[in-house]
């Protein structure tokens, strides 16, 4: 498995345009491929972006947080949001569409018909600055990838020239229309109101567990700060995360304590204390479980290589996919 960074530099300066307003040597700017460049340094715009992982595997930094990504993978990115791009051995293409709010308040009415579109414009962006797994995000199949080529192909052709506007925005409303209708077949979406208490489901206990982590907390806190009766949460959660709530908050823990354990020069004790383990031997029991070596051995080799260690497994699978 190749390492990838733990954080990306930033650019100097913010994009920013105007579709109204924007140089014709520029305008083939609003959709287009960027290929084997990378890695895509830290920025942020005034304008929604939408990404699609074209070819290539890396990571999509999006403040911070770092997401796996491969060929499907879709993201929304608001404005005024830092992202970046690693790809491995600098392979890679991505496809980019800049999108004015206007635009989007423009063919409102058509877009809000769909649950998907406020999902994947609204709740999903917030959604990603709370968890780094994948599980919740929308990611084509081969089949769904190949469908998009040919209007993402379209649209760059048509974003060369002035004078296609009007078409190139019905082909743009069109991508995020046909996305939005993935985005609500995907999780099987009847009732936008229930999507959207999943949503805040998840932001809530997985916010509840990062704010308490040192302390000692049982299920039953858990569920009534979700507003939920014990079994409910449990299933809830099972179903949401693909895990119970305790294998979730082992996984926070270990996470945590590497973080501790590459950046400060706290004791073992300490860091077990810090993250919620009784003491240094349960932490280095779990620890030696979930990473295969010991506390002290992570920092050692951390050190030894004059770098930050590669983050914990929990957030470093290659595998972290969604199945349509």
């Amino acid at each position: 498995m190749t390492d990838y960074p733990e954080f990306l530099p930033k650019h100097v300066k913010t994009e920013s345009f105007n579709l109204n307003d924007i140089r014709f040597t520029l305008r083939e700017r609003l959709a287009y491929y960027h290929d084997n460049e990378f890695p895509l340094l830290m920025h942020k715009h005034d304008f929604y972006e939408l990404n699609i992982i074209v070819k290539g595997n890396g990571r999509h930094y999006i403040k911070d947080k770092n997401f796996p990504v491969s060929p499907g993978a879709v993201f929304v990115i608001p404005p005024k949001v830092s992202h970046g791009y690693w790809m491995e051995n600098n392979d890679g293409s991505i496809f980019h569409l800049l999108i004015e709010q206007k635009l989007l308040q423009k063919y409102s009415s058509e877009l809000n018909s769909i649950n998907g579109y406020s999902l994947l414009f609204e709740t999903e962006p917030e959604l990603r600055k709370h968890i780094a797994s994948t599980t919740f995000f929308l990611k084509l199949n081969p089949l769904q990838l190949k469908k998009l080529s040919s209007q993402m192909d379209m649209l760059i052709e048509l974003a060369k020239y002035s004078e296609h506007k009007i078409i190139f925005e019905t082909y743009a409303i069109g991508i995020i229309y046909y996305l939005s209708a993935l985005m609500e077949k995907q999780y099987n979406i009847t009732d936008i109101a229930v999507a959207k208490k999943n949503y805040l489901f998840i932001i809530n206990s997985t916010n509840y567990m990062k704010q308490h982590l040192s302390e000692n907390f049982s299920l039953s806190e858990l569920a009534h700060n979700a507003m939920e009766s014990r079994t409910c949460y449990i299933e809830k959660f099972k179903q949401l995360f693909k895990m119970t709530p305790f294998e979730y908050l082992r996984k926070l823990r270990i996470n945590q304590a590497i973080t501790l354990l590459t950046t400060t020069s706290k004791s073992v004790a300490e860091i077990a204390q810090s993250c919620g383990f009784s003491d240094s031997a349960h932490l280095i029991k779990i620890f030696k479980e979930d990473t295969g070596t010991t506390p002290v051995r992570y920092r050692k080799n951390a050190t030894a290589d004059g770098k930050m260690a590669t983050p914990p497994r929990f957030f470093h699978r290659n595998n972290e996919t969604i199945k349509n």
